[in-house]
């Protein structure tokens, strides 16, 4: 039996072309965020897709999400874009204003949590968010 050294021993499995656009924003967003964390996003985060009232808050974060030049230069801008878009998808009825969604304790550790499973940000604290979002 002839082995050849040059066939791979396991097939990497590649993304198909984009289907929709919510595949062109996970693409691009999974070219930077951290591996680790791929299944909690795929959980928390991109399933949501299917769920119709879902649909337009999410991908209104998603492409928010995926703005990592803005994140770059100037991360507190970053963050006040991209908590409206947050509260937008963990409230889709609407129910809580900016000012209480700044102050709602469980908004803020979601979107703390949103830093680490997308950017790998552990090292922020509930008062440096609310500090960005209270400017």
């Amino acid at each position: 039996m002839s082995l050849d050294i040059f066939s791979p021993i396991k097939r990497v499995k590649k993304r198909g072309k984009a289907k929709d656009n919510f595949d062109k924003v996970i693409d691009i967003i999974e070219k930077f965020a951290p591996r680790e964390h791929l299944s909690e996003r795929e959980a928390f985060y991109y399933n949501y897709r299917m769920m119709e009232q879902y649909k337009r808050p999410l991908l209104g974060l998603l492409e928010t999400a995926s703005q990592i030049s803005l994140l770059k230069s100037d991360q507190e801008a970053h963050a006040r874009k991209l908590f409206p878009r947050l509260k937008a998808f963990y409230d889709v009825n609407g129910k809580l204003t900016m000012e209480e969604a700044a102050e709602d304790v469980s908004l803020v550790r979601r979107f703390h949590n949103f830093f680490t499973l997308f950017y790998g940000r552990k090292d922020l604290s509930g008062d440096d968010i609310r500090d960005w979002l209270s400017r």
